[in-house]
């Protein structure tokens, strides 16, 4: 595995969690990625503990909560690059609390901090999940129509969400719902509930191409309560806290596709170093080296945007044409390095024998989660 270029200085700190990272891709996730792979419904809880164990489950939370105290987004690219590396969905499961906390931190109240985080540090940390898709919205969150009508006490929330990571395996959940169903989205609002509400039911796991580290179902509500005291901000903020969230976690997402592509590009140099073709290694083919050269070059470009992105979001600038940027480079980058590193493998990266093939599938997903590559198209038209 190489090394992390610090393009920008790094704290004794930030290296020590980057080598903690880097030992434990190497020695726990990366060795368990096809095992995972084919498992295909069951998420590996244990590799889970294990990073808990180590404090990796936890670094990206606030100090005050019991987390890590790693909140700023370019330490949390830098950890998310080294984990997709061992394996993507993997990598992105171990991490995964960190995308329940971010709208938690952006609208909660320091009580709702307090009680809905701590649970998620320490050794034995509960499981979170966000759910916001549903069957007929994906990327146009404004358009969800689950609703959360008030009683008395607080809400009732019904409705059905789709394709939401970790849920039936998840403790503590976000949900986003229409506290105003005349409006699209200064109508939504975002709660907080917990697994065993009455009336919150799930589907079986859906059947995924990649990254089946992290299970998803579908969540039906019917009539769910929950109590005003867990509602994010106030009615009609969760839009905004959402759109908040979505900057973070779309430049975390184009550094664990930086990751996974890296990993690719290293297996299909190795590949090409050592495997003979027509009398020499096939590296010094022209076809192949120019390959590679491409390779290398979208690599460091993905990566450069996401720093860059990660940089300015922690300065306090507006990034959300940044961050689709950071997103689309390094998605359509994985997408291209995988494909790359497969013809330059032949017939052995169609094979299961590798796991190029898996990393393929595997970063597909980062080219639609968090906003399809169309819709970040979008965003950055809208942003120039």
């Amino acid at each position: 595995m190489t090394t992390t270029t610090e393009y920008w200085p790094l704290t004794d700190e930030q290296r020590a969690i980057i080598a903690l990272c880097t030992e434990f891709a190497e020695k726990e996730i990366r060795p368990r990625g096809r095992e995972v792979d084919e498992a295909d419904t069951v998420s590996p809880t244990d590799i889970f503990q294990k990073a808990a164990k180590a404090g990796i489950t936890d670094f990206m939370l606030p100090e005050e909560y019991g987390g890590g105290g790693f909140t700023d987004v370019f330490t949390q690219c830098l950890v998310q690059e080294v984990l997709c590396w061992g394996d993507p969905g993997i990598g992105n499961f171990v991490c995964s609390n960190g995308f329940f906390g971010d709208p938690l931190l952006v609208l909660g109240t320091p009580e709702q901090k307090e009680k809905w985080l701590r649970p998620l540090t320490g050794q034995s940390p509960l499981y979170t999940a966000l759910a916001t898709t549903e069957p007929g919205s994906g990327s146009d969150a404004a358009s969800i129509t689950t609703r959360a009508d008030r009683v008395s006490g607080g809400y009732e929330i019904s409705g059905q969400k789709a394709w939401i990571s970790n849920a039936g395996l998840a403790d503590q959940y976000v949900v986003f719902a229409k506290t105003d169903t005349s409006l699209r989205s200064r109508g939504v609002s975002a709660f907080l509930i917990h697994k065993d509400t009455p009336g919150m039911t799930f589907g079986d796991p859906m059947k995924k191409m990649g990254q089946r580290a992290i299970v998803c179902r579908e969540i039906f509500f019917d009539k769910a309560f929950v109590p005003e005291e867990n509602r994010l901000g106030e009615e009609g903020q969760g839009f905004t806290g959402l759109m908040k969230t979505f900057d973070v976690s779309r430049i975390v997402l184009a550094a664990a596709a930086t990751g996974s592509a890296r990993a690719a590009y290293e297996f299909a140099l190795d590949y090409a170093r050592q495997r003979t073709q027509f009398g020499k290694p096939i590296i010094e083919h022209q076809a192949v080296a120019f390959r590679l050269a491409d390779m290398a070059t979208r690599i460091e470009s993905a990566w450069l945007m996401t720093l860059h992105a990660a940089r300015q979001l922690d300065a306090g600038h507006d990034v959300t044409g940044l961050a689709a940027r950071a997103k689309l480079q390094a998605s359509e980058t994985a997408m291209f390095v995988t494909h790359a590193a497969m013809q330059t493998l032949g017939g052995w990266g169609y094979s299961r024998e590798y796991p190029v093939e898996q990393w393929m599938r595997d970063v597909k997903l980062e080219e639609i989660e968090e906003g399809t590559s169309d819709i970040m198209r979008l965003i950055i038209s809208r942003n120039l």
